[in-house]
């Protein structure tokens, strides 16, 4: 009896197997036969174009630390620092400096210059972070 219902269940998923399908991938994709065009003549001067806007990178305070410790953002970007620790933080470094940070405030500041910038919280000195603008 238990051989005929092990046969009987093999038969089903054989059976069961056989109904699905994959997809027909047989049908062929139709492919673009025409040249490539240009947008612009050879000798013509290039378009004057808006440049992309000012990059955000945001950097949470939690936990008594920066997340993430090391950002690298583009000249003219700005970071935005969330505070979400029950205790006040700062963001100090040698051009800029939020003072004291309760839980949920913001500090925003933009970076116009290149180069590598490194910051702290004056109240909590093992909180370190780091900018990189390039």
């Amino acid at each position: 009896m238990k051989k005929c219902l092990f046969i009987g269940f093999l038969v089903l998923i054989v059976l069961i197997s056989g109904c699905t399908s994959a997809p027909d991938r047989s049908t062929p994709q139709p492919t673009n036969t025409q040249p490539m065009q240009t947008t612009q003549p050879v000798n013509t001067p290039p378009q004057h174009t808006t440049p992309p806007p000012a990059q955000t990178i945001e950097v949470k305070i939690i936990y008594f630390s920066f997340y993430p410790s090391e950002v690298t953002i583009s000249k003219g970007g700005t970071v935005t620092w969330t505070q979400k620790d029950g205790e006040p933080h700062t963001v100090t470094g040698s051009n800029f400096n939020s003072g004291k940070l309760t839980q949920d405030q913001v500090f925003k500041y933009t970076f116009n210059e290149a180069g590598t910038f490194d910051y702290w919280c004056t109240i909590h000195s093992s909180m370190r972070g780091k900018v990189i603008v390039k």
